[in-house]
């Protein structure tokens, strides 16, 4: 199919990311090691290289395979109701959660304008559609309030549907994340950083002096290791424990007559307060669309949501031919909070990067400010409040879930211990990272774990998550 084909497996088309590096024979060395070259990993290994350290990034995927690139390009601190949720932990939480996003917003913008990437100013709005969508948005506005924020109440939004009012917080932006994404990939490169692409990491093995990384192009032995790839590979300090995987929808839409959108809505970008979740802005002359989340292998029909959406976006909107379909996958923590620091509690090894809840970009910027501040000596204030152990886990009910369906799971591999699709290899059912029961996502054409999320080729190639090996072929 063409790049502008309607097909759930399409996302935008890369530009300009540069060829892959090639590692040498024998065992790699470096100070630092940086697995994952999303935005976190890059910003990461930016700030090191400019801090003087010895940097390699290796990635399993490219640019364009990354969660940065399907992302729906919002550089927002307001966040649909997540700052509402976060008060739950204290204001000093939410101070320090809203420093690091401006952090990581200031930041973008800077080096965006170096790099002649456009920033596109967006007021961002929180949209109450239902009566119980209200409560949300009020306790939004209040601790945007409390830490002195400059949102505003606005009783008639510029939302196509019907809504009951929004927060609207002015100076938020939006990007293209694959091209912002591909101009940060490319000056590394030209800093001399090598960046390795189809590189997975198998292994992270602690040494009295290090870490060793065992890869599929060889061992890479680091003082250092950043994972910064949507949740740490294999069971590095237990932290998918206290992680959800999420998939989101996204679709782009010709819009012929831009007059019948709602007066003002290209100069937002918005999100509703709460389900069914609706995500809009503009996209390089394109409607974007997003929503209809659910829990990686939970759902069991994916392609119903995207007709949902297709249908929403019909009725509301005034779209006219669709032309991408994608998904986009994300990790939610216990605690509502990025995870940004040591995988294990006093080992500065193997730091990581997860939970950003679906706020990837200003939240990944921050947290590579946050790493690179902690291993240069020069950490950033704020950086204590997102370590992963600064609080203890929460147990919820999305755990509880968890281990229902891996017992589930497992009485349905009794069963039928393994699958096939027509023309493709017999697989085995039983995900390799914790023994989770993958089920079949006809949409994507996937073997999805409903435990950790780990995904799966129609093959049993590994396509992402905490697994580090594909399904065993039968």
């Amino acid at each position: 199919m063409s790049e502008t084909s309607y097909d759930a497996t399409t996302e935008p088309d890369d530009t300009g990311s540069g060829a892959s590096g090639i590692m040498a024979p024998g065992p790699l060395r470096t100070d630092v090691a940086v697995v994952g070259a999303g935005l976190t990993g890059v910003v990461t290994a930016q700030l090191l290289a400019e801090g003087g350290a010895n940097v390699v990034v290796l990635d399993a995927g490219t640019a364009r395979s990354t969660t940065t690139a399907r992302s729906t390009g919002k550089l927002s601190v307001l966040q649909g109701t997540r700052l509402a949720r976060i008060a739950r932990h204290g204001d000093d939480v939410v101070r320090d959660y809203l420093a690091a996003g401006f952090a990581g917003l200031g930041w973008l913008r800077r080096t965006m304008e170096d790099l002649n990437v456009p920033v596109e100013n967006r007021d961002d709005l929180t949209v109450a559609t239902t009566p119980e969508q209200v409560a949300d948005v009020d306790a939004v506005l209040a601790t945007c309030a409390r830490q002195g924020l400059a949102a505003q109440w606005e009783e008639d939004p510029p939302y196509p549907a019907r809504s009951l009012g929004a927060v609207r917080l002015p100076g938020q932006a939006q990007v293209d994340p694959l091209r912002m994404l591909s101009a940060l990939r490319a000056r590394l490169r030209s800093r001399g950083v090598p960046v390795h692409d189809g590189v997975r990491v198998r292994q992270v093995r602690r040494l009295r002096n290090g870490v060793a990384l065992r890869t599929t192009r060889g061992t890479v032995l680091a003082d250092r290791v950043v994972l910064a790839t949507g949740v740490p590979p294999g069971r590095e300090g237990g932290l998918f424990l206290r992680l959800e995987a999420g998939r989101s929808l996204l679709t782009t839409w010709e819009v012929p007559d831009r007059t019948a959108l709602p007066p003002g809505f290209a100069e937002t970008m918005s999100i509703t307060a709460g389900s069914p979740v609706r995500s809009l802005r503009m996209a390089g002359g394109l409607l974007m669309v997003g929503g209809e989340g659910f829990v990686v292998g939970r759902e069991r029909d994916p392609a119903r949501r995207l007709a949902v959406l297709d249908e929403w976006a019909r009725v509301h909107l005034p779209v006219d031919t669709p032309h991408h379909a994608w998904a986009a996958q994300d990790y939610t923590s216990d605690t509502g909070l990025p995870l940004v620091g040591p995988a294990v509690p006093g080992d500065e090894r193997v730091l990581v990067a997860t939970g950003y809840a679906k706020w990837g970009l200003t939240n990944g910027a921050a947290a590579g400010l946050a790493l690179a501040g902690r291993i240069l000596g020069d950490p950033v204030e704020w950086g204590p409040t997102l370590e992963p152990w600064a609080r203890p886990p929460t147990p919820s009910a999305r755990i509880a879930a968890t281990f229902g369906e891996q017992s589930t799971g497992w009485a349905c591999a009794v069963a039928r211990p393994s699958g096939q699709r027509p023309g493709v290899t017999r697989v085995s059912r039983i995900c390799p990272h914790m023994g989770g029961v993958v089920r079949w996502n006809d949409q994507e054409q996937s073997w999805d774990c409903p435990v950790h999320g780990s995904r799966f080729g129609p093959d049993g190639t590994l396509l992402e998550g905490p697994a580090t090996e594909g399904l065993a072929r039968r």
